[in-house]
């Protein structure tokens, strides 16, 4: 093989242009491809680093729950101690909870991520402390609020405390309130989600600490779901196995839960509903990763989209090989005269081919870490370490390893069995013009260049419909006007608020704001609109009877007054809220007062006025109708464009509750951004502001998936295109010079040059007809495929395809165009003579 690649070498340094291509084009296929599997493997493949993962489960309802559910696969406490304690199939079980944290180490505070997790965590997965000791069952998982002890993340610990020895025992407040380093978890532990991990742990048992938001949320609520469940099967069970009995277990519950005083009042459809509810055990070898759940669609879309570009660098670099091959025919047949074998030819023609591939490779590798770091550099992190790096690994080099040799056997092993079989007497004899064996080359050349067109048409064609659902969704009215508009977050009970303090806090800030230079209003919202985030509740409605399996169901959100005027959302009957409306009374705060939207004024008072009427929390017989709508405003989006309009119920906002602010300027937002800081230090110089951004910035994220497949589809569409003309232009470009001879006696008896340049884009519009014919059907049966990803437009649109049939008609002809007019211009005795 030494001979062989030396001569390789020698050979593509003598065709620097043609090596230039055909490395180009494979590095920018490998890298793509690389670039997207990395992500897969991350968020999608990979298990987590924990003991024995095959045998962990997470613990989930598809059931009617008849409560409160806060977050996704949330379950109640009491039933992660019922599935702790009587399971059969799980040998142990855990629970978590993510939430936000105010941490302030020697007076300095930050935001953090934090993880509450039972006692037995660490030791159910297996995980030992690098430094000082982990949560246990027995020390820290038995008074309630008793446990104010925190563990340290490897990665928090080595930024935030500089890998201090020391910092075991060191004493923090956490959310205002003093708690005590135990240790630092194990290098390389992230926890249960694969993508992002929390900087500290602590118990779940100071709940009440770290979620001081929810005081009305108690430990003993088994219709309050806000835990996670993990468990680990005994040996001998499976995930498939285990279901039957923890169905068993899970239906006794309920059916425990049907006698308990909270379940009295259900009418006969609400309990029937809430028994035929199940538990389901799903694998976590993986983990649990809300970012999985938000790209697993997308990154398996774009990979079939990168095989496709791949494919197509493919058939262009075997297309140049197939034309290098019929140059060297008198070479390829003075070898096989001098008594060279076939099978030495054609080792010899696929190790130029595999060392042009791994040139790609390598070269690809370094495209699919920039590609890699920019995809990263989109998603946001909301403070929260993002573990995907773009760093290639043992994995991912193998991928490509593997990869690149694939390629090149793919695209170099038919041009060197094509080129490796000339006969010697007839082609060392022959004129270049007629050189044997030129024609089936030539049908093969053709046949490739069909097949880009296909691929590229489907490329083309899901690009046009990812881009144009993409315009959809930033074009749907959000009922808010976005231009010059900022947000961001406080949390008052995270700094040690009470709801006196924080209410006469927002309220100073809200009056603080507009005076500002530049800043034209300034409101306040629980709830952040278009960020997927949501706050939903059953109402009864007066004059509305509810019927069996009805929604009752509003979009909650508690506001300050301004806020609709701050949004720019039109109010279209009765009044805004005043800083009276809501009152405290012990420890709770209690409105009279609320305003709705017209979607829930349409749905529950058609063609009459809702103002004066009253609704009230819950659906049951015992919801009291103590709310009276006081004003009705217009529509507008709450998570996002794909959810669409909600019917909405606004309350007055309250208390030391988490919320976001939004500031309309007059100025560009982004200058105003330093002011909002400063105003915000004059009143607390502790209080940490986050997640500051605009609104249309905001959108853009939650719109992420959206724009990632759009942008990539775009990208990798082009390119394919990009390839394919150049096949075709090198293509036509070989017929013209075969067929040089012909054209020169046509032109030299008198033929125009306009009918010299039809009959050759006469056979590239041939070629085009036939790759579209292949390629239109396909891409409008695949469409339906990702029908779920788009929005407002069909999978197979009429539309889109004859655009891309239109454009990529268009950029082939300019293709074809270029030798065809070249051909016009032979000068017949030049050609005559070259013959």
């Amino acid at each position: 093989m030494i001979p062989d690649l030396r001569y390789a070498i020698r050979g593509l340094r003598r065709s620097p242009l043609f090596a230039f291509v055909a490395i180009l084009s494979l590095a920018l296929g490998i890298g793509a491809n690389t670039a997207i599997f990395t992500l897969i493997d991350q968020i999608l493949l990979r298990k987590l680093p924990v003991a024995e993962p095959d045998r962990l489960v997470m613990l989930y309802q598809d059931a009617a729950n008849m409560g409160s559910n806060m977050g996704s696969r949330m379950n109640s406490y009491p039933l992660y101690q019922d599935l702790q304690q009587k399971a059969e199939p799980l040998s142990e079980v855990v629970c978590r909870r993510l939430v936000p944290a105010s941490i302030s180490v020697d007076n300095q505070t930050e935001r953090v991520d934090a993880e509450m997790v039972s006692g037995n965590y660490f030791s159910m997965l297996g995980v030992k402390p690098a430094l000082g000791r982990l949560f246990n069952s027995r020390e820290d998982d038995q008074v309630y609020r008793g446990h104010p002890v925190v563990v340290l993340s490897y990665a928090y610990w080595v930024t935030r405390f500089a890998s201090d020895p020391n910092v075991v025992g060191k004493n923090i407040r956490v959310s205002d309130y003093p708690m005590t380093i135990i240790g630092v978890s194990a290098e390389g532990f992230a926890g249960l989600d694969p993508a992002q991990s929390p900087q500290i742990r602590v118990p779940i048992l100071m709940k009440e600490v770290m979620m001081p938001d929810f005081g009305w949320l108690h430990f003993d609520d088994r219709r309050s779901k806000w835990v996670q469940v993990f468990g680990r099967l005994k040996p001998g069970y499976t995930v498939e196995s285990a279901g039957a009995s923890l169905q068993g277990l899970y239906t006794q519950l309920r059916t425990y839960e049907m006698t308990l005083p909270a379940a009295k009042e259900w009418s006969k459809y609400a309990r029937d509903q809430f028994m035929k509810g199940h538990i389901i055990a799903k694998s976590a070898s993986l983990g649990f990763s809300p970012l999985r759940n938000d790209f697993s669609t997308a990154l398996v879309v774009l990979m079939c989209m990168v095989g496709l570009v791949l494919l197509i660098a493919c058939a262009n670099v075997a297309n140049l090989l197939i034309a290098r091959g019929f140059m060297r025919q008198k070479e390829i047949a003075v070898r096989l005269s001098l008594g060279a074998s076939r099978t030495q030819l054609v080792r010899q023609m696929l190790t130029e081919s595999l060392v042009l591939s791994f040139a790609g490779g390598v070269l690809g590798l370094g495209i699919a870490f920039a590609l890699t770091r920019g995809l990263l550099s989109l998603v946001p992190q909301q403070g929260q370490p993002l573990l995907i790096t773009a760093r290639p690994e043992a994995r991912i080099l193998v991928f490509t390893i593997g990869l690149t040799f694939l390629t090149g056997i793919v695209f170099g092993l038919l041009p060197a069995l094509r080129a490796s079989r000339p006969d010697p007497w007839v082609t060392l004899k022959d004129t270049v013009g007629s050189i044997a064996g030129g024609s089936g080359s030539l049908v093969l050349r053709k046949g490739l260049v069909t097949a880009q067109v296909a691929l590229s048409f489907l490329l083309l064609f899901g690009a046009g419909l990812f881009v144009r659902s993409l315009q959809n969704l930033k074009t749907t009215d959000t009922g808010v006007v976005l231009d010059n508009l900022i947000t961001f977050q406080l949390a008052p009970a995270l700094s040690g608020y009470d709801n006196q303090r924080a209410t006469i806090f927002y309220r100073n800030l809200r009056d603080r704001l507009p005076s500002a230079p530049g800043v034209q209003s300034a409101a306040v919202a629980t709830v952040p609109i278009l960020s997927g985030d949501e706050w939903d509740s059953s109402m009864s409605v007066e004059g509305h009877k509810a019927t069996d399996g009805e929604d009752m169901q509003a979009f909650m959100n508690a506001v300050s007054p301004g806020y609709f005027q701050t949004m720019k959302t039109p109010m279209l009957e009765g009044r805004d809220f005043r800083d009276g409306d809501s009152k405290e009374i012990g420890t709770d705060t209690v409105t009279g007062v609320a305003i709705v939207n017209r979607q829930f004024v349409d749905h529950f008072f058609p063609g009459r006025s809702a103002l004066g009427m009253h609704i009230g929390w819950g659906d049951g017989p015992r919801s009291k109708l103590t709310i009276e709508i006081v004003g009705v405003v217009a529509n507008s989006l709450y998570e996002g464009p794909r959810e669409g309009v909600h019917r909405q119920v606004f309350v007055p906002n309250y208390g030391r509750n988490s919320a976001a602010m939004y500031v309309r300027t007059l100025t560009p937002s982004v200058t105003a951004y330093n002011m909002v800081r400063s105003e915000v230090r004059q009143l607390d110089s502790a209080m940490p502001v986050y997640s500051m951004k605009t609104v249309e910035g905001q959108l853009d994220e939650t719109l992420l998936t959206d724009r990632l497949i759009a942008m990539l589809s775009a990208g990798f569409g082009l390119l394919a295109t990009l390839l394919a003309t150049i096949g075709l232009y090198g293509v036509m470009a070989f017929v013209v010079a075969r067929r040089r001879k012909e054209l020169g006696i046509r032109l030299a008896l008198g033929a125009q040059p306009g009918l010299v340049v039809w009959l050759v884009m006469r056979e590239v519009l041939l070629l085009v007809g036939i790759g579209l014919v292949i390629g239109v059907p396909a891409a409008m049966g695949l469409g339906g495929y990702v029908g779920s990803q788009l929005y407002g437009i069909r999978g197979h649109d009429p539309a889109m395809a004859l655009w891309t049939v239109v454009l990529l008609a268009l950029v082939s002809a300019i293709a074809g165009f270029i030798p065809a007019q070249r051909a016009s211009r032979i000068d017949p005795i030049l050609a005559l003579r070259y013959e």
